[in-house]
């Protein structure tokens, strides 16, 4: 059906056709080469999408007609460790806001790039 993306790095949000697929994106509207999410959908697909919101260049939402329970998935880019905290804080505000708005009937997936980390580091 469909691929979540990170990093897609464009500018603005919206809707790209090609003959086989469609990319939803959402990225910084200012700028290009940071971040940014997004979905490549299956043309054969596209008739089961409800929605797409791009919430910030760090998160998106794809509402998915489902046979029993419409799907929620929220992608998501988030902050690496080394980030300030203030940055980490306003994702994850926005992550839980975003969480709160699916309706409460639909299967939620959240998907995307945690950016953990793991491991400690290695001297050489």
């Amino acid at each position: 059906m469909g691929v979540a993306l990170q990093e897609i790095r464009w500018r603005g949000y919206g809707l790209l056709n090609k003959d086989k697929y469609s990319v939803y994106y959402g990225c910084n509207p200012n700028t290009t080469g940071q971040a940014g999410t997004g979905f490549i959908i299956q043309k054969l697909a596209m008739n089961k999408i409800m929605g797409f919101e791009p919430i910030s260049d760090h998160i998106c939402k794809l509402r998915v007609k489902g046979k029993f329970y419409n799907m929620t998935l929220i992608n998501v880019y988030a902050p690496t460790e080394d980030k300030e905290e203030e940055i980490k804080e306003q994702f994850y505000e926005e992550l839980q806001r975003t969480q709160d708005r699916v309706p409460k009937h639909d299967v939620m997936i959240i998907l995307g790039d945690m950016n953990a980390k793991l491991g400690g580091k290695k001297s050489i």
